[in-house]
């Protein structure tokens, strides 16, 4: 069971020691309660897992900058496979770069899906990845940074 920190709420997704909690993110994270097309939950189903990547990353994020964030930090690959967890190594600018629009992902190379996200750009170990679509609005609707 996910514990909130206090002043937070069940849409923070955020446990009491400040860990993503991934039933409060998939609870949140539902775009519709009616029935979709397969393709559209396909969709659905591999954003969610980028995003729950990516709160986890949000974390690290954190971390990094009590510890002063100037080197690079080893964060989890956002891709929508489920049991991936190999790491990349960004700095805080190259994270925040990626983070300035909610639907950009970084992934391993080979771990991009085209079929539900374009590779916008391709840097030494990692590509950035823009979801779009069905996945894109779920991506969009999830970003804990956004302010609306």
């Amino acid at each position: 069971m996910c514990r909130l920190r206090s002043g937070s709420d069940a849409t923070s997704g955020t446990r009491a020691l400040g860990w993503p909690c991934p039933r409060a993110a998939a609870t949140v994270l539902r775009v519709t309660d009616e029935l979709q097309p397969a393709d559209e939950a396909r969709e659905e189903r591999l954003a969610r897992n980028e995003v729950l990547f990516r709160s986890v990353n949000e974390a690290i994020e954190q971390q990094a900058i009590e510890f002063g964030g100037l080197d690079e930090y080893e964060f989890i690959c956002e891709c929508a496979r489920s049991g991936c967890f190999d790491r990349v190594s960004l700095t805080l600018k190259q994270y925040e770069h990626i983070r300035a629009e909610a639907t950009r992902f970084f992934v391993v190379p080979g771990h991009e899906d085209v079929a539900v996200e374009l590779v916008v750009d391709a840097q030494p170990g990692f590509l950035i990845v823009e979801k779009d679509g069905h996945a894109g609005l779920v991506a969009d609707l999830a970003d804990p940074r956004d302010s609306g």
